[in-house]
This record gives C-alpha cells, sequence and structure tokens, in this order.
C-alpha cells in the first residue's frame, strides 16, 4: 500500500484504540457487526465529512460576503452597529463575541473602514442564518421588545439571494406545487439545513445514518444535505454552484461508502 492510499481492513485495526466503543458500535450496527467494514466505514465517514466541509467552507464566505454587501447598499458600511437596525438578542450576542475576537486596536478604531470586513469574517455561519429567522426579543422586561426580522429581509437581505427566486419557480414547477415561494422562511430554512450539517462534521459526528435537524423529529441523509448545499450555492451565485459541482468531490464519495 502506497503512502497516498486510503488505510483499510485490518491496516487500520488501530483506528478504534482513538475513538470510543459507543461511538465505533454504530459503525459496527452500520456494517453488520463485519469488524473490516466498520473500520472502512469510519475511515469512509471520515473522508465524506471532510468534502463537505470543504464545500461549505466556500459557501460560509460567499453567503456572509453577499449578505453584508447588501446590507451595506441598504444601511452603509457600520450597517451592525446602527440603532435603527434592531437585532434580538440572541443575535446581538453572537455579534458581541465575534467583536470580541477582534484586537485591541481595531476594537478602539469602530468607525475605520476596514473594521466592518474584519468583523464579518469573525462572524459565524449560525450568525448570518439566524439573521434570516423571525426574529425574536430584545431587551428586559419592562423593556423587552419584539423584533420583526422580515424588515431585514425586505430591506436588505434577499438581495443577497439574486438567485433565490428562480430557483424557487423551478422548485415549485418540479413538485406542481405552490412551495417553495422565495420568501425569508424559505432561505431561513436552507441555510437552517447547510447550517446543521456544517455542525454536524465540524464536531466529528457520523453521517453514516444521516444527521437530526434541530426542533425536528427527523434526520436527513447526507446526501439531501449537500443538494441544501448546492441550492444554497445557486442562490447566491451560479458560477459558484458551477465551480462547486465541478470540483467537489461528495457526489463520488457518497456512491463509495463501502458496503
Amino acid at each position: 500500500m502506497t503512502a497516498d492510499q486510503p488505510a483499510s481492513g485490518p491496516t487500520h485495526v488501530g483506528i478504534e484504540r482513538g475513538i470510543s466503543a459507543a461511538r465505533f458500535q454504530s459503525f459496527r450496527d452500520a456494517a453488520n457487526m463485519d469488524e473490516s467494514i466498520a473500520r472502512d466505514l469510519y475511515v469512509w465517514n471520515r473522508d465524506l465529512s471532510v468534502a463537505i466541509l470543504a464545500d461549505i467552507a466556500i459557501l460560509e464566505v460567499a453567503l456572509r460576503n453577499s449578505m453584508h454587501d447588501a446590507a451595506t447598499s441598504a444601511w452603509g458600511m457600520h450597517w451592525y452597529a446602527r440603532s435603527d437596525i434592531e437585532l434580538d438578542d440572541r443575535t446581538a450576542r453572537q455579534l458581541s463575541r465575534s467583536w470580541g475576537y477582534l484586537r485591541k486596536s481595531v476594537r478602539n478604531r469602530p468607525n475605520d473602514d476596514d473594521v466592518p470586513g474584519r468583523l464579518v469574517a469573525q462572524c459565524t455561519l449560525g450568525f448570518w442564518t439566524n439573521l434570516l429567522d423571525s426574529g425574536s426579543f430584545r431587551g428586559e422586561h419592562p423593556r423587552r421588545q419584539e423584533t420583526d426580522y422580515d424588515r431585514l429581509w425586505h430591506g436588505a437581505f434577499k438581495y443577497a439571494f439574486p438567485g433565490g427566486r428562480p430557483e424557487a419557480k423551478k422548485m415549485r414547477r418540479a413538485t406542481a406545487s405552490d412551495l417553495p415561494n422565495f420568501t425569508r422562511e424559505w432561505a431561513h430554512s436552507v441555510c437552517k439545513v447547510v447550517n446543521e450539517l456544517r455542525n454536524r462534521v465540524a464536531h466529528h459526528e457520523p453521517l453514516i445514518n444521516g444527521f437530526p435537524l434541530n426542533g425536528q423529529q427527523s434526520r436527513m441523509s447526507a446526501k439531501d444535505g449537500h443538494a441544501h448545499c448546492m441550492l444554497l450555492a445557486r442562490m447566491l451565485d451560479r458560477d459558484l454552484a458551477a465551480w462547486l459541482h465541478s470540483n467537489s468531490t461528495v457526489d463520488k464519495l457518497l456512491g463509495s461508502r463501502p458496503s
């Protein structure tokens, strides 16, 4: 076996020593208790997770830049600091945490032109996904107020998805249904799946039986999760989607699952 060949069978028996018995049991179950196939599945799951994370790494940067550009066009370069841009407490905490990651020398000059780009680079995929949610509450009683993120959507963020409306129309034609429409709720649902898939692979959780959807009593397959990634890419930029389609190794890996 050469150095660039993946380990398989008894050559990677030692992999079990680095993981818990409970974790490895799910791979044994999927392999019908065949130890060799279970180890192959573990390595395959690793490779699939890395490939998915590589695609999401591109998507995450594209999403945050597109949403930041849309907000900048509508509200100015330092839109996140405007008092009339009402953020709920959850989003505000995420923004504050990202601000805290900046060097003190950057935080000391918040109005400089280079600061927004530095802050945007610190904001997580979850932050941008939550900006597409319905919005929750801000402040404490007796000044507790409900926020309405539809205002943010119609004011700026819908323009971050130039391919969103064509994709929604395409899906309606394919399903002969009135849904989905190009709405904030739909855009949020797509980004939420991508974010949950990203968290799944980033925390090294198995994909062999799919992944759970937060707040739902269901799971989604890795294949369907990656399809949401490609949908988001088309919503953002069709050239980006074409590049990902040509360079992603996810489909090839999905078709080579050990059995």
